[in-house]
């Protein structure tokens, strides 16, 4: 045993030496510093060797060898994983690989604002170069992961309209439109689980489907939102004596594309079952994306004999109790019509 001491301890000296070298060496790249992050994609299949090669031509790593045995001695050689990552260059290979082995990838943020409907989306998505307008809109025809989002009015484009909740969301190049889709109503779900909104509407006695429409509508009418419990509370009492909810917004709905500034008479006879003025009732479904807040209105809204309001200049809005003081409330704003 004596005699193989020393060489037990030369080969441990070596060993020692060697990953001594493969971890300071060709792990430290910080000679290849240059101030700057580079985009790099690793894609499906891609071996540690693959990346190792693609990571040494980026000018990321010195040694792709050394970058494959460090992966090794991790115990990631295999999990490292595909996807676009920001790497800044002169990083160590073992804070790179940490990288890659948590799927830490390049993120893209994209806000959805209260109010958008599915086509609005989608056309952000398109315009901001994230996805395809078409494929978003076709996801949510049908994308009913939440029983409180089935509906079979087939009057209904889109069954996610109304359930992709307004926030910002930040989105990996690995994702589908439907992916996307899924990410934003699942935080719709989130949101009204941790606000308890479905409980509310329960004790209300209200369908979830039912509240998220009215609050689509008081989303789009309120530009304030201390307003959003009033107008809530002129839409449900409308509803309660019979009485059409006659919204702009569910014109605007009908007419797609950018808001119309001012809704003709012609606007309001437009056959569609969307249509509140000729149609009494809720409309099929959703117009758009309410926030908590108009959601909270419609759940909590403020006790009036209000039934009309028209928008002043300011977008503040001014209530009214019978039609013809809302007809004086137009002519003091806007003129004679």
């Amino acid at each position: 045993m004596r005699r193989l001491l020393p060489f037990i301890m030369s080969f441990a000296l070596v060993i020692f030496v060697a990953a001594y070298w493969v971890l300071n060496y060709t792990g430290n790249n910080a000679s290849l510093a240059d101030g700057k992050t580079y985009t790099v994609t690793v894609e499906n299949g891609m071996t540690a060797a693959d990346i190792a090669n693609m990571l040494h031509r980026q000018k990321l790593i010195k040694k792709p060898e050394g970058f494959r045995i460090e992966a090794r001695i991790m115990g990631l050689e295999g999990k490292l994983q595909a996807g676009s990552y920001e790497i800044p260059a002169g990083i160590s290979n073992t804070e790179i690989i940490d990288i890659l082995a948590r799927g830490q990838v390049k993120t893209v943020s994209f806000t959805v604002p209260e109010g958008y409907t599915v086509e609005k989306t989608a056309a952000k998505l398109a315009a901001e170069g994230l996805g395809d307008a078409e494929k978003f809109k076709e996801a949510a025809r049908n994308y009913t992961p939440y029983k409180y989002m089935e509906t079979n009015n087939q009057s209904v484009i889109y069954k996610a309209e109304g359930f992709i909740f307004p926030s910002t969301y930040q989105f990996n190049d690995s994702m589908t439109e439907k992916d996307m889709l899924a990410m934003m109503v699942k935080e719709f779900n989130t949101q009204i689980n941790r606000e308890k909104i479905g409980e509310a509407a329960a004790k209300a006695d209200m369908p979830l489907r039912d509240v998220v429409t009215i609050a689509s509508m008081v989303e789009l009418e309120a530009v304030y939102p201390e307003e959003q419990p009033r107008i809530a509370g002129v839409f449900l009492r409308r509803l309660q004596i019979y009485m059409p909810i006659q919204s702009d917004t569910t014109i605007q709905y009908i007419l797609g594309g950018e808001q119309k500034e001012e809704i003709t008479f012609a606007d309001t006879e437009i056959q569609n079952p969307y249509n509140t003025y000729v149609n009494a009732g809720l409309p099929p479904g959703p117009i758009g994306s309410p926030g908590l807040s108009a959601l909270k209105a419609v759940l909590n809204p403020e006790k009036t004999d209000y039934l009309y309001f028209v928008a002043e200049k300011d977008g503040h809005h001014r209530f009214t109790r019978t039609y013809e003081e809302h007809l004086q409330a137009i002519e003091e704003i806007h003129g004679k019509q």
